[in-house]
């Protein structure tokens, strides 16, 4: 009794210096990059070569993350803060190693490690929306029919964004003459090309594979983030109206998935409170 006592305190000790650390990080760095500070316009711009808005729009999407891993409960809302974190520090860390700074990429990457204690560590009540659903069960004892109508919508936004992201993937990979015309005229380096590529590619498959809720929530966040980044950087670079309209209606389709997906593809049902 007394181990087991011991044990689930120095598993929430380990939870919360981790999570601590990360939401720290995320929040100041936030400001940092908000700011654009000259340690900021060092590190991201001159020698990683990314155009000065992704300072921003990384700064934007920090501060209110390092904000949702300190409150209690959202644990759906939580994975897609995990998630972004480790898409910024496995980025920082392949952007140091492209550019030859081997030394610089380890801070990234132990900060990635950081956030996977934290995510192996968090409570129940920060991991899994089950025990917070039960209590609707009794309001809410039967879910209603699923209308043939959300089924449409499911797969006819998630075929069209999660082909827009496999497509896109691969060319980004090949490093496609016309794709990498348009992400130097962005302002992006050449390999970021690869990293994006990849996350999106992991991503199509984690949309296709049945069931694994929780991957999938990973895998929208992914989405949603690459097309508002998307619509940001053609708002910022000066691309053609277009440009900004179609990635802010694919992100659009992410949400509009991400709200009529199936019970199987969900990260616990609110209703029966199953994981």
């Amino acid at each position: 009794m007394i181990e087991a006592v011991e044990s689930s305190r120095l598993r929430a000790y380990g939870y919360w210096a981790a999570t601590l650390i990360i939401a720290a990080e995320s929040a100041l760095g936030g400001v940092w990059d908000v700011l654009r500070t000259d340690y900021v316009r060092d590190v991201l711009e001159v020698r990683l070569g990314y155009p000065w808005y992704v300072a921003v729009l990384l700064g934007v999407w920090k501060i209110p993350g390092a904000i949702v891993l300190i409150l209690p409960r959202l644990p759906r809302l939580k994975e897609w803060v995990y998630a972004g974190v480790v898409f910024v520090y496995s980025g920082a860390f392949v952007s140091h190693l492209a550019v030859g700074e081997t030394a610089a990429a380890f801070g990234p990457l132990g900060f990635a490690l950081i956030t996977a204690v934290s995510w192996a560590l968090r409570p129940e009540s920060r991991r899994d929306p089950a025990p917070y659903g039960r209590a609707f069960a009794r309001l809410l004892p039967k879910a209603p029919a699923r209308r043939t109508a959300t089924t449409v919508v499911y797969w006819v936004t998630t075929v069209a964004f999660v082909g827009a992201l496999f497509s896109g993937g691969i060319a980004d990979l090949l490093h496609r003459e016309e794709t990498l015309a348009g992400m130097v005229a962005l302002g992006y380096p050449p390999y970021f090309l690869y990293i994006i590529g990849a996350w999106k590619v992991l991503g199509t498959a984690a949309f296709l594979a049945p069931g694994f809720g929780r991957l999938k929530e990973w895998a929208y966040a992914g989405a949603f983030f690459n097309f508002t980044g998307a619509a940001v950087s053609h708002a910022f670079s000066g691309s053609a109206s277009w440009h900004v309209v179609y990635t802010s209606l694919f992100a659009l389709t992410v949400l509009v998935s991400w709200a009529a997906r199936p019970p199987d593809r969900v990260l616990g049902d609110v209703r029966t409170g199953r994981a």
